[in-house]
């Protein structure tokens, strides 16, 4: 079996965060499906479709089946581990092992290694958009529950970058605090950081943060202070600290933060570190240091897909990361078929053949844009950033 083609379908209609689609044709008559992860909101998917044609002339005539070498032949060059090129191969390794469990008749976990579960956590994010008062994060928080979730992520600190002012941090501990008052105190809480403090000012905030019990305090720490600064939040506090998807971005980066145990949590994104196997990589590094894996994934439900998968088979799993009732478009099932979905707070483990989900280019097309420069979703008018994408 040969790689015939390989393309990118860029997708926005309503999208807080821009997808952007990868199919991998073969000679063999199955087509692959993957997805490209986008670092921030902003990201460029014209570059990434421009990038997709790269792939297609160095891949071309590769077998699918053959996921280690496309790797290699990818990653281990000069430029092999950028973002835009660990973005790119993460979609297209994705879709190779749609290929195989298509080609074998087995589900991706199957291929993978086997599941050891049947069921995974979810929590929710996103829910929280628009939301300013503590009474109204309370409102949203128990929304959250009302759908079955018993866990929920969250940024209550606003704009604050390098340090807080104490109205800001007061105003976001109201906010937890609201929250734990309409919830109580069995539903766990992420608190998500956004990589914006300074370590000094990290450890103040999560200080305020310990009443609280949050499942871990995400990225406290601005991303370029590296896995010391991560270590030395996480020896000040007794709440458990995470990295995110800035701090991260392949697996020799993951065992800078791993070796020295600097987080407990560690998140790749499938879209982003290389793929599935990838991932998988990570998690088994993670687990060989007691450190708990969570997959991040603020994309579209292939990416989610693909989490799940790796999710299922690798034996430090925490929690799988969903935004599932907040962001997903009402057109998202015209292109994707049979996308995942988070029922009371549980992901059923598909077993159908390969991811289990099939792509609509044509569906596809009618979401075809790319964000502008001033696209950014912290702002209320973000949707309106777009321009119509030429093909």
């Amino acid at each position: 079996m040969e790689i015939t083609d390989i393309d990118a379908y860029p997708l926005r209609d309503d999208l807080w965060n821009p997808w952007c689609i990868v199919t991998v044709e073969t000679d063999a008559g199955i087509r692959g499906v993957g997805e490209a992860g986008g670092l921030w909101a902003n990201t460029d998917l014209d570059a990434k479709v421009a990038h997709a044609e790269k792939f297609d002339e160095w891949l071309t005539g590769m077998n699918p089946h053959h996921i280690e070498a496309i790797r290699m032949e990818i990653q281990e060059t000069p430029w092999g581990l950028s973002r835009l090129n660990q973005a790119m191969l993460s979609g297209v390794e994705m879709a190779c092992w749609d290929i195989v469990g298509k080609d074998h008749g087995v589900p991706v976990h199957e291929a993978l290694g086997g599941k050891v579960r049947d069921e995974l956590r979810a929590y929710a994010n996103g829910w929280y958009d628009s939301l300013h008062t503590p009474e109204e994060f309370a409102e949203g928080a128990q929304e959250v529950i009302n759908d079955g979730y018993d866990a929920m992520k969250f940024d209550p600190f606003e704009t604050a970058v390098r340090d807080i002012s104490n109205e800001a941090l007061e105003l976001a501990i109201d906010r937890i605090a609201a929250i734990r008052d309409r919830i109580g105190p069995e539903p766990d809480l992420i608190i998500e950081g956004h990589a914006r403090f300074t370590p000094g000012e990290a450890i103040k905030v999560g200080k305020r943060l310990e009443q609280f019990n949050p499942l871990w305090f995400e990225a406290p720490v601005q991303a370029s202070q590296g896995p010391d600064a991560f270590r030395e939040v996480r020896e000040a506090l007794s709440i458990p600290i995470s990295d995110d998807l800035a701090s991260i971005a392949h697996k020799h980066e993951a065992m800078d933060f791993l070796a020295p145990r600097a987080i407990d949590i560690i998140q790749p994104d499938t879209g982003n570190v290389g793929g599935l196997r990838e991932t998988q990589y990570i998690a088994q590094m993670a687990d060989a240091r007691s450190i708990f894996t969570a997959p991040h994934a603020a994309a579209g439900p292939v990416s989610l897909t693909g989490c799940v998968h790796v999710d299922a088979v690798i034996p430090n799993f925490k929690i799988q990361e969903g935004f599932e009732e907040a962001t997903r478009p009402d057109w998202v099932s015209d292109v994707v078929d049979h996308p995942i979905t988070v029922e009371d707070g549980q992901i059923p483990v598909p077993d159908e053949p390969g991811l289990g989900i099939e792509f609509d280019e044509d569906a596809a097309l009618e979401h075809d844009c790319n964000p502008m420069e001033d696209h950014n979703f912290l702002e209320p008018e973000f949707k309106d950033t777009y321009q119509a994408h030429e093909r």
